[in-house]
């Protein structure tokens, strides 16, 4: 995460790679991280983050997927409260 306070919005990358599959597994999990990413938009300061994910990842169905996503955003969130203080 790199805060960015020129930035109207988050700016998001994912970095998965071929360990996960092919590209059709790695272009549908980048847009289900997408889809997820999008609701939790207003959550994030706006900057630059880069979101990876291990072969793990290739075992977890979409509401488990969300549920990492979820968490993910809130220790974003209690990362830059504390970086701010």
């Amino acid at each position: 995460m790199l805060v960015d306070p020129t930035l109207a919005i988050p700016h998001v990358g994912y970095a998965i790679g071929a360990h996960v599959g092919g590209a059709v597994v790695r272009n549908r999990l980048r847009r289900r991280l997408q889809a997820m990413i999008k609701i939790h938009n207003n959550d994030l300061v706006p900057g630059w983050y880069l979101f990876g994910v291990s072969v793990a990842v290739r075992a977890y169905g979409y509401a488990q997927l969300a549920e990492n996503v979820g968490r993910l955003i809130k220790a974003i969130q209690a990362h830059h409260l504390r970086e701010s203080i």
